[in-house]
């Protein structure tokens, strides 16, 4: 592939796009951009994610951004599916900004709230055995919404291949702790129970 950084940044671009979109569509313009990022999930799990903290700021004083993440070797799914990604990812965002706890489970457990909140903003929300309310795709009206914004913005998507667990080797005995509000973390040489006293959240472990 020619001009990889380029290609990369009308990927991230064309999100910001569709962050636009759907914001404007389902939202009635009520969320302020965050950042949009593409990143790597080594776990090959996570569709995407929203950071409940301001995670990315210019200096020490500025108050911050939040994050919205699209996961980079999910890119290869159809535009629809990444559109559903990021509403879902949106209705976290809702949530933060309006005190409602959505989650639960260090993040993990979708509530019945975070339920309502999706109905209410263009996705049909299934539960899931061990995380709750958290399988979601688009309301037949939001397909077609989707559809007008596909015809008016062209894919200019590009994806990272997957990781596989052989790719993965670990050098140090030490486990890595994550807030999984503001992402501080924390390495300890055994097993711990230990709180983000910032966020009042239980930090989890990052494999």
């Amino acid at each position: 592939m020619k001009n990889g950084t380029e290609k990369y940044i009308e990927t991230v671009k064309y999100l910001e796009r569709l962050y636009d979109f759907c914001n404007e569509k389902l939202f009635d313009n009520e969320l302020d951009k965050p950042v949009i990022t593409v990143q790597l999930d080594g776990k090959n799990k996570a569709y995407g994610w929203f950071t409940c903290g301001k995670v990315w700021k210019e200096n020490d004083k500025d108050d911050g951004a939040h994050e919205i993440n699209i996961t980079a070797q999910y890119l290869n799914r159809p535009v629809k599916q990444i559109a559903s990604t990021m509403i879902h990812e949106m209705c976290h965002y809702y949530a933060e900004i309006n005190n409602m706890q959505d989650t639960s489970r260090s993040g993990t457990y979708h509530n019945k709230l975070f339920k309502q909140i999706a109905e209410k903003h263009g996705l049909t929300v299934s539960k899931m055995p061990t995380i709750g309310w958290s399988h979601t795709e688009l309301k037949l009206d939001t397909d077609a919404l989707i559809t007008d914004f596909i015809k008016d913005n062209p894919e200019t998507l590009i994806y990272r291949t997957p990781v596989f667990a052989g790719q993965m080797v670990k050098t140090s005995s030490t486990r890595k702790y994550v807030c999984p509000c503001c992402q501080q973390s924390v390495r300890a040489t055994k097993q711990v129970n230990i709180m983000c006293l910032d966020c009042n959240e239980p930090m989890t472990v990052d494999e």
